[in-house]
């Protein structure tokens, strides 16, 4: 069993790099051979920012590409934050399966698969909902990043205060919360994520997540970040790769991570 595993692909952002992210898939069809499941770990397309309709329009040459991956391996597809609305495509004829998270085994070797926002204590479901159907591609572009837009213009969020039902203080309160856009912020929580991620693994497991946009693999090398494919990340276009319970991590038309991480 070799597992291929990305995340934060964010299609439809600005500093997505989706030229280099349909190279990858034209690659991994080409040299399909051996690979039996590639997981995509949420944050694919980005909900937040855009029309939700459109950007699966928009993208939908990059769909075609995962969707012909199927004809040679299981590709699972795990909800992150900006792409949480992805849960309610159900009992449809859709291409993929959407979960919450995923689990798989290898002979001895247990594989979990999250996305990585249920570490992270500003992410909320109802939330994470509300922002993926309330986003048009006039206010995404007003501000890059729906938390930057909710805090300088409440009136665009009718839909979204309504659903919250948020009183005075608790807007407030969000407000303080979330005054930057998602990529600042995580900068200030990453490493509180990462503690939360790694002291939850279970004894024979490898657990992997994305959400921080920050590559590593531990020490013990049992919890892997596969990082992101947004080109304001300081390292980006990056995936793992797992065979036999190891992980190992790669820049896409770069070089493997050697380095291993405390955590």
């Amino acid at each position: 069993m070799k597992l291929i595993v990305l995340s934060d692909v964010h299609l439809g952002y600005e500093h997505s790099d989706k030229a280099s992210f349909n190279r990858f898939l034209d690659r991994i069809q080409q040299d399909a051979e051996g690979t039996t499941d590639i997981v995509l770990l949420g944050d694919i397309v980005d909900m937040w920012r855009r029309d939700s309709s459109g950007v699966f329009l928009e993208n939908w040459d990059t769909l075609q590409k995962i969707m012909i991956l199927q004809s040679n391996m299981r590709v699972h597809y795990v909800a992150g934050n900006h792409d949480f609305h992805v849960l309610k495509l159900q009992n449809h004829s859709y291409p993929f399966e959407f979960v919450p998270k995923l689990s798989l085994t290898d002979g001895e070797y247990k594989y979990t698969f999250i996305h990585g926002y249920e570490f992270d204590p500003l992410q909320d479901a109802m939330m994470m909902e509300a922002l993926c159907r309330v986003m048009s591609d006039e206010v995404g572009s007003f501000e890059s990043g729906a938390w930057a837009t909710l805090t300088r213009d409440w009136s665009d969020f009718q839909y979204f205060l309504s659903t919250l039902l948020l009183r005075k203080r608790e807007k407030r309160e969000l407000a303080e919360k979330i005054q930057v856009n998602p990529e600042v912020r995580l900068k200030e929580t990453v490493q509180g994520i990462e503690r939360r991620v790694c002291s939850t693994v279970q004894q024979g497991e490898v657990l992997v997540f994305g959400h921080t946009h920050r590559p590593f693999i531990n020490k013990s090398e049992n919890v892997a970040n596969c990082g992101s494919w947004v080109t304001d990340s300081t390292v980006h276009n990056t995936f793992v790769e797992l065979s036999e319970g190891k992980p190992k991590l790669f820049v896409f038309e770069g070089k493997e991570i050697k380095e291993r991480i405390e955590c």
